[in-house]
């Protein structure tokens, strides 16, 4: 009977080991990060009519952060990025036509995230993001150009894991709405380092 109540207490501690250990503390303070992957821009427009209603490509950024515990698992974060891609929208032809074209997108989010192991933080944001868009119209063989600056919400999640006690390994999921059928889908993985 002793030796089966050494046992139970052994696994209950074993098993109360990992939730010690998943503490949201880890997760706390300065950080800085930079980030390579998938870039999505999806137009929606009256003007595009030949059907290529989406284009990726590469997509690269970097951002500055900060968190704190706001509970034993609960952390709480801002964070703000700038994000640079190539990825743009062509329709028509080179005598009447146009193309949409991704210059640089900023965000500013807050997070909210729950440490899922001693080393991995799975993370939701929500957020606001400016898109600037160069457009180029062609009509009868003359283009000209203009740029556009538009506000949308932003919505994302990830995870975050430590690789040392200051490193870091993020991937995370981007989905911004700018209204007027443009939408961004990022999927992005980086390193960080925090202070």
């Amino acid at each position: 009977m002793n030796k089966l109540r050494i046992a139970l207490i052994a696994a209950a501690g074993l098993a109360a080991t990992p939730a010690l250990a998943q503490d949201a503390s880890e997760f706390t303070g300065p950080r800085a990060e930079a980030t390579i992957g998938f870039d999505q821009i999806r137009f929606d427009l009256a003007s595009a009519t030949d059907g290529r209603e989406k284009q990726a490509d590469l997509g690269y950024g970097v951002a500055i952060g900060y968190d704190v515990a706001v509970a034993p698992k609960l952390i709480a974060g801002v964070d703000v990025g700038v994000n640079l891609a190539d990825t743009g929208y062509s329709y028509g032809d080179a005598t009447d036509g146009g193309e949409l074209r991704k210059r640089r997108e900023i965000t500013a989010a807050a997070r909210l995230g729950t440490p899922i192991t001693s080393n991995t933080l799975l993370y939701g944001k929500l957020g606001y993001a400016n898109l600037q868009l160069r457009e180029d119209l062609t009509s009868a063989g003359v283009t000209s150009s203009s740029r556009n600056n538009l506000d949308g919400v932003l919505l994302g999640a990830g995870v975050e894991v430590k690789l040392l006690p200051n490193a870091y390994w993020k991937s995370e999921y981007r989905y911004t709405d700018y209204a007027r059928g443009i939408v961004t889908n990022n999927v992005t993985t980086g390193v960080g380092i925090r202070f």
